[in-house]
């Protein structure tokens, strides 16, 4: 009879997992090093994950849901574009401040080879919500004729900029006008003037 697997143990393993890698790098650190900060033999952590590889993929997909999960929750279709933009900033950069491993995780496995080309396509399916408040800022006419890959792309590295300043600054009160000022930014690189939209 094969032995049940325990969904703790798993959770244990991902953050041990996320903590070394964030701080390591996925690449310096092994799979032992992980079952022993899980608390777990050495061989457990290969009936959970058979190869580090699978780890790895599995991780990035686990942490792209929640991000997604934490954003989807509060975006609203009868929010303005400039509404959906904000709530998705915001969120994101929330997420990022309550779990600083996953930023660094995240930032570490972004355009790496240390995950797989499919891993990289099921996670950006988690983040189509980025385009749909593109597209519903096409439909509203407010933004700037700039391709929608550019207009996601910078979304995502603006909120970077801004996370890697919040890291550095240990007040709230900044923290939170950096994550407004730069909202203002990228917004207003997008976005067209009142009288252009008009």
């Amino acid at each position: 009879m094969p032995r049940s697997l325990s969904p703790e143990r798993k959770a244990a393993l991902f953050d041990a997992a996320l903590k070394l890698f964030a701080e390591n790098g996925a690449a310096n650190t092994l799979t032992a090093d992980i079952a022993r900060e899980a608390g777990v033999a050495a061989g457990t952590l290969f009936l959970y994950f058979p190869t580090k590889q699978a780890l790895i993929n599995e991780l990035m997909l686990k942490l792209a849901r929640e991000q997604a999960e934490r954003v989807t929750a509060l975006l609203d279709p009868r929010l303005s574009a400039r509404e959906s933009f904000s709530a998705i900033w915001n969120t994101t950069l929330n997420w990022f401040q309550e779990n600083p491993h996953a930023f660094l995780y995240i930032q570490q496995m972004r355009d790496s080879i240390l995950i797989t080309p499919e891993t990289v396509e099921e996670s950006n399916r988690t983040f189509a919500y980025y385009y749909t408040a593109i597209q519903k800022a096409r439909e509203e006419g407010v933004l700037k004729p700039y391709p929608v890959e550019l207009i996601g792309g910078m979304l995502y590295q603006d909120m970077v900029a801004v996370m890697i300043l919040i890291r550095m600054t240990p007040d709230p009160a900044q923290q939170a006008a950096y994550i407004q000022q730069g909202f203002d930014i990228y917004w207003n690189g997008i976005a067209r003037e009142a009288q252009e939209a008009a």
